[in-house]
């Protein structure tokens, strides 16, 4: 997923020919929405927004009211991201060119 992420965020074009194969997509406006969408919503270091989650809660608890009990904080386990900071992948995966 980290090195997806960096693809995502340094291969634009290569993006695109994945999200059209995968989407089964030709029409550019449709892939630029696409990319645009996924672009904000995955961080470069697969950090997980709370406030995202919440929005992501917001919508679930319209079909399971279980979700408004839920709180964020509770749902992100950050281990294995320390694990891979500590670790120097992201520091290794985002200083080489793709």
């Amino acid at each position: 997923m980290a090195e997806a992420a960096k693809i995502l965020h340094t291969d634009k074009e290569f993006t695109y020919k994945v999200l059209g194969k995968n989407l089964r997509i030709s029409d550019k406006r449709i892939l630029d929405s696409a990319y645009n969408v996924e672009i904000k919503a995955l961080e470069p270091k697969l950090v997980i927004k709370p406030e995202a989650l919440q929005a992501i809660l917001e919508e679930v608890s319209q079909v399971d009211p279980r979700a408004k009990k839920a709180k964020p904080q509770d749902l992100i386990d950050l281990r294995y991201l320390d694990e891979m900071e500590k670790g120097g992948l992201f520091d290794k995966l985002w200083a080489s060119k793709r």
